[in-house]
């Protein structure tokens, strides 16, 4: 998959280019709602809540933790993993990621494909924008959770998950 910046430049990906699907953890990164970054480096769940056009373009994500398949089990009980995940709601803290900052994307349709956009792509979809011409047939943007990767204090990934 190539990596795919806020804006064009290098790096430059075509929009819908068919990507992997994103491999997640046993787990990702507990939430401090204390700290003003997204945290330490690592991957974290959040939901995209929306978007920013203030003095920079920016997405606005709900950050929780999820566990994943016999650690949620051991975690939170079979009857919280009926999907082989599940989330810990509590703390969560919300977040605004500058999408200049954000070095590659990919979103995820109804048939579990998943395609590499840009954050200037995704930041459009956020605002109820139809997806790019370049988009398959019928593609329309769904609101599964990101998986996030921070590095230096900065989300550089944001790769949606497809759940049921």
């Amino acid at each position: 998959m190539a990596a795919c910046g806020g804006d064009d430049g290098p790096g430059k990906v075509d929009l819908y280019d068919r990507a992997p699907v994103p491999a997640v953890p046993d787990r990702t990164a507990a939430i401090d709602p204390a700290l003003t970054t997204p945290g330490p480096d690592g991957q974290y769940w959040s939901d995209l809540t929306g978007r920013s056009d203030g003095d920079q373009r920016s997405l606005i994500f709900d950050l929780s933790q999820a566990l994943f398949a016999d650690t949620c089990v051991e975690v939170l009980g079979a009857d919280e993993c009926a999907n082989d995940y599940g989330i810990i709601a509590d703390p969560h803290k919300l977040i605004d990621v500058v999408i200049s900052d954000i070095r590659s994307v990919t979103v995820v349709s109804e048939t579990q494909q998943n395609y590499a956009i840009t954050a200037a792509e995704l930041w459009n979809l956020a605002g109820g924008a139809p997806p790019a011409d370049a988009a398959p047939e019928g593609y329309t943007f769904v609101e599964f959770p990101f998986l996030l990767t921070v590095q230096g204090g900065k989300v550089v990934e944001a790769h949606q998950i497809w759940v049921p």
